[in-house]
């Protein structure tokens, strides 16, 4: 409906700018932020739904190498332990000539991810080390896009 002027009503421009606003956010929430975690542990804070990767540097030459000791709640692993080569294909997350484990944030929260540093089988018992990461699962914002 219009206005004797000819200009558009409010209820008319208010759904244009809704139907604005969901295209916009449809398309922002196809495309998430992922992380790289630090070598040596620490702190990561990663969005809602978005992955992120941690790339632990192997000893090849003995075998020694790095297991997911735990992942606590509100992070999920969606693949790994794989090798990254070296050259790093462009469209992968990591780390070169690394073992390479990926993660989902599932829950807004706090929790913990450990690795340890383990012996192959039959070689002498590796010696203690662990990596810890703190992650912090940030809410997707409003419509995914904050």
């Amino acid at each position: 409906m219009s206005t004797r002027s000819g200009s558009t009503t409010r209820p008319g421009l208010v759904l244009a700018l809704a139907a604005l606003l969901l295209t916009t956010a449809g398309c922002a929430t196809l495309e998430r932020e992922g992380v790289l975690a630090p070598q040596g542990g620490g702190a990561v804070t990663v969005r809602e739904g978005a992955p992120f990767v941690v790339s632990l540097s192997p000893d090849p030459a003995v075998g020694y190498g790095w297991v997911l000791k735990s992942a606590g709640p509100g992070v999920s692993v969606i693949g790994g332990p794989d090798v990254t080569t070296n050259p790093k294909p462009p469209s992968i997350m990591g780390i070169p000539e690394a073992t390479t484990f990926r993660f989902r944030a599932n829950a807004p929260g706090t929790t913990a991810v450990e690795f340890a540093w383990v012996a192959p089988p039959g070689q002498p018992v590796a010696p203690e080390r662990t990596v810890r990461y703190d992650v912090t699962v940030t809410p997707p914002g409003f419509f995914g896009i904050l």
